[in-house]
């Protein structure tokens, strides 16, 4: 057996990696926030620097806060964007610092500019919510002829209820936990399928279809056993099939089918959920003014900061101070400082990137849906000098206010195709061809998929055949056997 030896070496080696530092890593998070949540992280931001501050005011305030403060009169701490070790981030920072100094206003002269108009109050702030679905049920509980254990189990079941109104539970367990017997709980399910809205407290669509029938004046008996008994042929639209089995004619079955369709199998959701309402603010204003395309960055909801000028004062005069306060507040000028560029940068790469997308879409604000084009990150993010994960950060969550309405900016990328002329058509262009094929159509000869590809060709547009079905799918279009209405 050979002898083993151990033995070390030092070997020196060189390599670069790219290193995500906290401030760079808060930068990649504010492009991505849209407005509202912008201006949380802000709000966080200033309590935890108290180098930031926010300037009270109208829009002198905001033009005083948009001026770069005096940084020329405080000793710059060390650049935020390099780490202990030297390393630099691959973003590169230094030209928001003279951004910040030379206070370029002019840089958005292209268009950009601050929402500012003078709005009235929504009237919706001052309208009370409708009363949520438990609370509904609760009231009609306490005010119902129920004995102390009939309304203890029925608050219990009221909380088993989806936001669709069902009832969900398993026997075993409401009667384990609640110490009774099926026939009490059969009882109060019972009561509380007697409230308002009607089909309330249902096990399944069958039975919430039931409960809301059999409240008629006069239900019919045959709907009634279409309910119990063919509500899968009746969604397959197998009229015929229903027809023959019951010895009716179809008419007949088609009667009984629409006096169905009024039903409603979701009653629960009429009324307001525990969920907060979420409010949409548009970040972005598009319009089109003597043929350009003008870009705004709507900025009235965030507030507006700055360094505060009693830290400054104090960092000028450095020498009266105890060296762990100025070290304090260089680290937090650091901080600062960043906060400000990031901002400033969030706010160039979304102007940028919103311009080239209606530059390339800019027919869609003329002529709609209709005039949108094929478009990926790579063409945009290719002309921005950007990354393609950096345009997905900037779209992620991101509106934009337009002639023809409010829209993600995500809805104005596409896949599409090339039609036999050589142009250019987007998806959703495509769908909304499809859907006006299939709103003209005869409701007694609906367009089969392969005929809707010959309508779609002779547009010079050349599908294959579950091209059509998958973007009639997307657009919450049956079959065209379930879309066949029977006279």
């Amino acid at each position: 057996m050979s002898n083993m030896k151990l033995s070390q070496s030092l070997n020196l080696r060189l390599q670069q990696t790219l290193r995500l530092t906290p401030q760079l890593q808060l930068a990649m998070k504010m492009l991505q926030l849209n407005q509202l949540e912008l201006q949380e992280l802000i709000k966080e931001e200033v309590e935890k620097n108290p180098l930031l501050e926010i300037s009270e005011g109208g829009d002198e305030a905001k033009e005083e806060a948009q001026q770069p403060t005096n940084l020329d009169d405080i000793p710059k701490p060390a650049d935020p964007t390099v780490s202990d070790d030297g390393v630099r981030p691959q973003e590169d920072f230094q030209d928001f610092y003279k951004y910040l100094m030379d206070a370029q206003d002019n840089y958005y002269s292209e268009g950009v500019n601050y929402y500012d108009a003078d709005e009235e109050s929504n009237i919706e702030e001052y309208v009370g919510t409708r009363p949520s679905l438990t609370e509904h049920l609760t009231t009609q509980l306490r005010l119902s002829e129920c004995n102390t254990l009939e309304r203890k189990v029925g608050e219990y079941l009221i909380g088993l209820i989806d936001r669709n109104g069902y009832l969900i539970y398993e026997d075993d367990q409401v009667t384990s936990v609640l110490g009774i017997d099926k026939e009490t709980l059969e009882g109060v399910v019972a009561i509380l399928q007697t409230f308002d809205p009607p089909g309330i407290g249902a096990r399944n669509l069958k039975e919430c279809l039931r409960l809301q029938y059999e409240t008629q004046v006069d239900p019919d008996p045959l709907v009634l056993r279409l309910i119990d008994f063919f509500l899968e042929d009746l969604a397959n639209n197998k009229l015929p099939q229903i027809a023959r089995r019951e010895r009716v004619d179809v008419e007949r079955i088609k009667e009984c089918y629409e006096e169905i369709k009024r039903l409603d199998p979701k009653p629960g959701l009429h009324y307001s959920s525990d969920e907060k309402t979420t409010y949409v603010t548009p970040d972005v204003f598009v319009e089109k003014v003597n043929g350009e395309i003008r870009v705004t960055i709507n900025e009235k909801y965030l507030p507006n900061i700055r360094i505060n000028a009693f830290y400054q004062s104090m960092l000028r005069a450095e020498k009266l101070t105890a060296k762990k306060t100025i070290s304090f507040i260089k680290e937090r000028l650091n901080a600062a400082r960043f906060i400000l560029e990031s901002i400033a940068r969030r706010k160039d790469t979304i102007f940028r990137v919103t311009k080239r997308i209606f530059e390339i879409q800019a027919n869609f604000l003329d002529i709609g849906v209709a005039g949108l084009k094929p478009l990926i990150l790579k063409d945009v993010a290719d002309h921005c000098s950007l990354h393609e994960s950096t345009i997905s950060r900037v779209t992620n969550n991101k509106y934009v206010q337009t002639p023809r309405g409010l829209f993600q900016l995500k809805f104005f990328f596409s896949s599409g195709t090339t039609k036999t002329n050589g142009e250019e058509i987007s998806s959703k262009h495509i769908h909304e061809i499809i859907r006006d094929i299939v709103s003209k159509e005869d409701p007694r000869r609906p367009f089969s998929d392969s005929k809707i590809v010959e309508f779609l060709k002779n547009r010079g547009i050349e599908l294959a055949r579950r091209t059509v079905a998958k973007y009639r799918e997307e657009l919450n279009i049956r079959s065209s056997s379930k879309r066949k209405a029977y006279s």
